[in-house]
């Protein structure tokens, strides 16, 4: 198989070199060569910044006085794709050595070289170039395909992070966020500070507006309360159906009721109709507050059921209010002791009648007003 014609650029100002390269070159027919010669480096430059493919260039170090590897450097940064091999009167290996671990494909000696030797170093010097090239372009496809991939990452975990309604955190993000920042502030003993927030009457005004117009009511309030809890470390997430919780880093608890009355501010002042709303002709929602300086040997759950009792409160004395778990959080029984207490209340209720002057719980002892 005969091989690839190539097209050889020789810098060179020695006439006769240029001569016994040329000579050495055309020895062998199955080695196809076109040697075009400049003898300074402008006329070079021009060749190669020209429409002619230049393969490779055979590079004299020394002239018209010029000394060391300047020449190399000068062709090589303005060409880095182009292979060079320099041809020297110079036989210090040190130099030699520099130019090859600089970037020069080969270094021969002027008058040390034989036809084959000469051929050889050009066909492995091109190969090479080949090779770097080829592999410099499938460099390049990873880079893009590792870029793609990192994008495509970040846009997967939104789609796991992000509730697809509202554009807010979803509660995937919010169990996560949450105990990631009770453990943090519980180390830095810092405050750490939780508002739940539900929609009003959220069922009537889907059963008299639809449910289309109940998914834009509730995007548009998820909107407002990310304009208000919008610090990097805030997280403002959807807890479930049309409530939402806004995780507070760093924030006491007049700090944190600050922030509630706002948001509750600025869902009125969204001025959503709703006709059948009990609180007003807008859309409104209720808040409850719930701060806690994190403690290794309290559960983190706690702070979420003080304030889930501050928004049950809010609730029951009206809505359309900001309530406030004022003691400590410590304090509260579990969830499932509230539960079951509250179905205990409910089943004494429905008795009293019958069984007036036995044992009854008393509410103060585990909900109290403020």
């Amino acid at each position: 198989m005969q091989a690839a014609h190539l097209n050889i650029l020789m810098i060179d100002d020695d006439e006769q070199d240029v001569e016994i390269v040329r000579e050495l070159l055309n020895v062998s027919h199955d080695f196809p060569t076109d040697l075009l010669h400049c003898s300074n480096l402008v006329a070079g430059f021009e060749l190669l910044e020209s429409e002619i493919e230049i393969d490779l260039v055979l590079l004299d170090l020394c002239i018209a006085g010029t000394v060391g590897l300047d020449l190399f450097h000068q062709v090589n940064q303005a060409f880095p794709l182009t292979p060079v091999i320099i041809l020297s009167g110079n036989s210090d290996e040190t130099v030699a050595l520099t130019a090859m671990q600089e970037g020069a494909q080969d270094y021969l000696v002027k008058g040390r070289f034989t036809s084959s030797h000469l051929r050889r170093s050009i066909q492995y010097a091109v190969e090479r170039q080949s090779l770097l090239l080829e592999l410099d372009a499938k460099n390049r496809t990873l880079q893009s395909l590792s870029e793609q991939l990192e994008i495509a990452n970040l846009q997967l975990e939104q789609l796991v992070t992000i509730d697809g309604l509202t554009q807010v955190n979803n509660r995937r993000c919010f169990d996560e966020t949450f105990l990631s920042e009770w453990n943090r502030l519980c180390r830095e003993n810092h405050p750490l500070s939780l508002i739940m927030c539900d929609v009003d009457h959220f069922k009537a005004f889907n059963d008299t507006y639809g449910h289309q117009a109940g998914d834009d009511c509730l995007r548009k309030v998820a909107q407002a309360i990310a304009k208000v809890a919008k610090r990097p470390a805030d997280c403002v997430a959807r807890y479930g159906g049309e409530e939402f919780a806004i995780i507070l880093p760093n924030t006491d608890l007049d700090g944190a009721t600050q922030v509630a009355e706002a948001i509750r501010s600025i869902i009125h002042n969204l001025e959503i109709p709703h006709q059948l709303s009990l609180t007003g002709t807008n859309v409104t929602a209720s808040l409850g507050v719930a701060s806690q300086v994190p403690d290794e040997n309290v559960a983190p759950s706690i702070l979420i059921e003080a304030a889930d009792r501050a928004l049950y409160v809010a609730k029951q004395q009206g809505r359309n209010r900001v309530q406030t778990h004022q003691k400590d959080c410590a304090s509260l029984e579990s969830r499932r002791t509230l539960e079951l207490v509250g179905r205990l209340q409910q089943a004494l209720h429905q008795q009293k009648n019958k069984r007036r002057g036995k044992l009854r719980l008393r509410p103060g002892a585990l909900f109290t007003s403020q």
